[in-house]
């Protein structure tokens, strides 16, 4: 067994790759690790991009585009790691962010899935933790604007965790799928990710499966950067497919309208 195994999907993301490997290289060169990436369809030349360049990558790539749990859920069929790391592409690691994820990791047998903060590349912080998903704070996000954000401001801010959840070590209900750090044998004992999302909330339904065994924090000492596109709030047909992808999750886990 290695220490980690990160895995990776890649759909039409080169450019992201490119700005990416050399820093997850860098990152874990101390480690005892390996690299998995499915490719989701690209026509942009990101799997030959990796094998020109990192020929130790693993590669598996899809005969037709699936969702990103499903993907994950490839990669996670084959890890050798003690822990596996699901990540985006569009991110960089800071250099000793994968030493502290293990090191956290490695003194806290208790955790399933921990998260580091995540940053804006100008160094601004992105508040990704979460309290569970409601229907009220969903719209709030997502429709509110000018006076009426104005007046649900303390409420939205705690929905993200903005007084609690980045200064020190704490309990995270919900863990964005952008870079999500797991000890191996309780994702496995979950069965990975749902598969009947094919994006948005995935995450937030691992880390409630997960948090039936283990618990689900936060290491704020470890920082990556991540170029957030939010693509449901830009395209309607990612809106179409968060919309979907919230009736699963409540169906599944109970609305919760406030």
């Amino acid at each position: 067994m290695i220490d980690l195994s990160v895995s990776i999907v890649s759909h039409n993301s080169r450019e992201d790759l490119e700005l990416l490997m050399p820093s997850l290289k860098k990152a874990l060169a101390a480690i005892s690790s390996e690299i998995l990436l499915v490719d989701n369809r690209s026509i942009d030349g990101s799997a030959d991009f990796i094998r020109a360049n990192y020929p130790e990558v693993k590669i598996t790539e899809n005969s037709v585009r699936r969702g990103y749990g499903a993907n994950h859920n490839k990669n996670l069929d084959r890890v050798r790691g003690k822990y596996v790391l699901f990540m985006n592409s569009d991110m960089e690691i800071l250099p000793d962010a994968m030493d502290l994820l293990c090191g956290f990791m490695d003194s806290n047998k208790t955790v399933g899935i921990c998260c580091p903060n995540v940053l804006n590349p100008d160094g601004s912080l992105q508040y990704l933790n979460k309290k569970y998903p409601n229907l009220f704070d969903l719209m709030l996000r997502r429709f509110a604007k000018g006076p009426v954000k104005s007046v649900f401001k303390r409420r939205m801010d705690a929905y993200e965790l903005r007084e609690t959840g980045y200064g020190e070590s704490v309990s995270v209900p919900f863990v964005s799928g952008c870079f999500m750090f797991c000890r191996t044998g309780v994702v496995h004992q979950v069965k990975g990710f749902d598969e009947r999302y094919f994006l948005y909330f995935e995450d937030a339904d691992l880390c409630r499966k997960v948090q039936k065994f283990a618990t689900t924090v936060s290491c704020p000492e470890a920082k990556v950067v991540h170029r957030w596109e939010r693509s449901a709030h830009k395209k309607f047909k990612w809106f179409v497919v968060f919309l979907q992808s919230a009736v699963r999750y409540f169906n599944k886990w109970g609305y919760r309208f406030y």
